[in-house]
Protein backbone atom coordinates (compact mmCIF):
# COMPACT_ATOMS: atom_id res chain seq x y z
CA UNK A 1 0.00 0.00 0.00
CA UNK A 2 2.80 2.46 0.95
CA UNK A 3 4.50 1.55 -2.52
CA UNK A 4 1.53 2.70 -4.54
CA UNK A 5 0.98 5.54 -2.03
CA UNK A 6 4.64 6.94 -2.69
CA UNK A 7 4.45 6.40 -6.96
CA UNK A 8 1.31 8.29 -6.88
CA UNK A 9 2.80 11.17 -5.56
CA UNK A 10 6.63 10.67 -7.70
CA UNK A 11 7.03 14.09 -9.42
CA UNK A 12 3.39 15.72 -8.20
CA UNK A 13 3.61 19.52 -8.48
CA UNK A 14 1.53 22.51 -7.53
CA UNK A 15 1.93 26.07 -8.04
CA UNK A 16 0.07 29.17 -7.03
CA UNK A 17 0.59 32.39 -7.48
CA UNK A 18 0.91 35.29 -4.24
CA UNK A 19 -0.19 38.61 -3.80
CA UNK A 20 3.01 41.24 -2.98
CA UNK A 21 0.91 41.77 0.32
CA UNK A 22 0.89 40.44 4.01
CA UNK A 23 -2.29 38.22 2.86
CA UNK A 24 0.12 36.44 0.83
CA UNK A 25 0.98 34.78 4.06
CA UNK A 26 -2.41 32.83 4.69
CA UNK A 27 -2.89 32.40 0.87
CA UNK A 28 0.05 30.21 1.39
CA UNK A 29 -1.23 28.14 4.24
CA UNK A 30 -4.55 27.89 2.30
CA UNK A 31 -3.08 26.70 -0.60
CA UNK A 32 -0.83 24.11 1.41
CA UNK A 33 -3.69 23.03 3.02
CA UNK A 34 -5.20 22.11 0.57
CA UNK A 35 -2.42 20.03 -1.78
CA UNK A 36 -2.02 18.60 1.29
CA UNK A 37 -5.40 16.83 1.74
CA UNK A 38 -5.64 16.46 -2.25
CA UNK A 39 -2.27 14.36 -1.47
CA UNK A 40 -3.21 12.30 1.94
CA UNK A 41 -0.45 14.04 3.50
CA UNK A 42 -2.83 16.22 6.42
CA UNK A 43 -0.54 14.73 8.92
CA UNK A 44 2.65 17.04 7.75
CA UNK A 45 0.01 20.58 7.36
CA UNK A 46 1.23 21.89 10.46
CA UNK A 47 5.15 21.58 9.61
CA UNK A 48 4.66 22.86 6.14
CA UNK A 49 2.23 25.58 7.03
CA UNK A 50 4.57 27.24 9.46
CA UNK A 51 7.58 26.58 6.96
CA UNK A 52 5.28 28.13 3.97
CA UNK A 53 4.85 31.28 6.20
CA UNK A 54 8.22 32.17 7.25
CA UNK A 55 9.52 31.62 3.75
CA UNK A 56 6.74 34.16 2.37
CA UNK A 57 7.16 36.37 5.08
CA UNK A 58 10.62 36.65 4.41
CA UNK A 59 9.49 37.15 0.47
CA UNK A 60 7.55 40.46 2.03
CA UNK A 61 10.13 41.53 4.38
CA UNK A 62 13.58 40.75 2.13
CA UNK A 63 12.71 40.00 -1.41
CA UNK A 64 10.48 42.71 -3.07
CA UNK A 65 7.64 40.64 -2.18
CA UNK A 66 6.38 36.67 -3.12
CA UNK A 67 5.63 36.10 -6.79
CA UNK A 68 4.10 31.90 -5.84
CA UNK A 69 4.43 29.64 -3.91
CA UNK A 70 5.18 25.78 -5.46
CA UNK A 71 4.48 22.11 -3.64
CA UNK A 72 6.40 19.24 -5.15
CA UNK A 73 6.27 16.00 -3.50
CA UNK A 74 9.67 13.37 -4.92
CA UNK A 75 8.14 10.37 -3.05
CA UNK A 76 10.52 11.06 -0.48
CA UNK A 77 10.16 14.51 0.51
CA UNK A 78 8.33 17.67 0.15
CA UNK A 79 9.43 20.84 -1.18
CA UNK A 80 8.25 24.10 -0.64
CA UNK A 81 9.81 26.87 -2.53
CA UNK A 82 8.71 30.27 -2.36
CA UNK A 83 9.99 32.43 -5.72
CA UNK A 84 10.39 36.21 -4.88
CA UNK A 85 11.78 39.35 -6.90
CA UNK A 86 15.18 40.19 -5.08
CA UNK A 87 18.19 38.00 -6.44
CA UNK A 88 20.45 38.18 -2.96
CA UNK A 89 19.63 35.06 -0.73
CA UNK A 90 17.65 36.10 2.46
CA UNK A 91 19.36 36.69 5.94
CA UNK A 92 21.05 33.94 7.18
CA UNK A 93 20.25 32.79 10.56
CA UNK A 94 20.59 35.18 13.41
CA UNK A 95 21.01 34.42 17.51
CA UNK A 96 18.46 36.57 18.12
CA UNK A 97 17.77 38.22 22.13
CA UNK A 98 14.56 36.71 23.47
CA UNK A 99 12.54 40.13 23.49
CA UNK A 100 13.19 40.45 20.00
CA UNK A 101 10.39 40.62 17.51
CA UNK A 102 11.80 39.14 14.73
CA UNK A 103 14.83 37.18 13.05
CA UNK A 104 13.37 34.11 13.76
CA UNK A 105 12.45 32.75 10.62
CA UNK A 106 15.12 30.81 9.34
CA UNK A 107 16.14 29.81 12.19
CA UNK A 108 12.18 27.79 12.05
CA UNK A 109 12.54 27.00 9.04
CA UNK A 110 16.40 25.05 9.94
CA UNK A 111 14.48 23.45 12.92
CA UNK A 112 11.16 21.90 11.22
CA UNK A 113 13.07 21.12 7.85
CA UNK A 114 15.16 18.16 6.82
CA UNK A 115 17.11 20.88 4.18
CA UNK A 116 16.67 24.29 2.91
CA UNK A 117 18.39 26.64 0.35
CA UNK A 118 17.85 29.13 -2.55
CA UNK A 119 18.16 28.89 -6.26
CA UNK A 120 18.31 31.97 -8.26
CA UNK A 121 15.75 32.16 -11.24
CA UNK A 122 16.47 32.60 -14.89
CA UNK A 123 16.73 36.25 -16.45
CA UNK A 124 17.66 38.03 -13.15
CA UNK A 125 13.61 37.43 -12.30
CA UNK A 126 14.85 36.76 -8.24
CA UNK A 127 15.07 33.99 -6.37
CA UNK A 128 13.32 30.98 -5.18
CA UNK A 129 13.91 29.78 -1.26
CA UNK A 130 13.29 26.20 -0.64
CA UNK A 131 12.82 23.33 2.04
CA UNK A 132 12.05 20.10 2.10
CA UNK A 133 10.33 17.69 4.61
CA UNK A 134 10.84 13.80 4.87
CA UNK A 135 7.38 12.56 4.16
Amino acid sequence: MWKGFVARLTRSRRTTPLPPNPSSASAARSFVRSVLFEWDLTAMEPDASLVATELVTNGLRHGGGPDSITITATGRHLRIAVADRAPQRPPRRQYRELTAEGGRGIALVEGVADAWGTTRLRLHRGKSVWCELKI
